[in-house]
């Protein structure tokens, strides 16, 4: 018995690469937010950037994301009805980003559908890649979504 085979699909390749869309208003936010994301052990986050809802369901409509990374407030709105159109319409799971870290925050997002959750406040890379991998890897969602394509 090969033991070390038993455990292959476990050990997928050290920088996989991961398309994000990132729905951010402010522009130095989401330069922050990806120059937080370089440098991990384990993910290669390409991002595409939106600074508005038009822009990501546009976005979305012409690619192929593997995840969405969006902030709470898109100006004057919250982005709950994006992420909501993003589950139905895209099937495009969402982490959610906020500078306003509130348990009304948190469970406004999860209820909406989110699938991850990060504070502005706590933007490291190893914050961002365990986001990343919970929605990709949770409950084997990444093998079904690569089957399916």
């Amino acid at each position: 018995m090969d033991v070390d085979a038993d455990f292959d699909y476990l050990a997928q390749p050290l920088r996989e690469t991961v398309r994000v869309l990132l729905v951010d208003d402010d522009p130095i936010d989401r330069e922050l937010i990806m120059r937080a994301a370089r440098g991990g052990e384990q993910l290669d986050l390409h991002f595409t950037q939106c600074g508005s809802s038009g822009e990501a369901k546009a976005s979305a409509g012409r690619a192929h994301y593997d995840l969405a990374i969006v902030d709470y407030w898109l100006g004057q709105e919250t982005s709950i009805p994006l992420i909501q159109e993003f589950q139905h319409k895209y099937n495009l799971p969402v982490v959610l980003l906020t500078g306003l870290d509130t348990p009304e925050v948190r469970r406004c997002g999860f209820r909406a559908g989110i699938t991850g959750y990060l504070s502005k406040d706590a933007l490291i890379v190893q914050a961002i890649e365990s986001a990343a991998l919970g929605v990709l890897y949770a409950g084997g969602a990444r093998a079904r979504r690569a089957a399916a394509e």
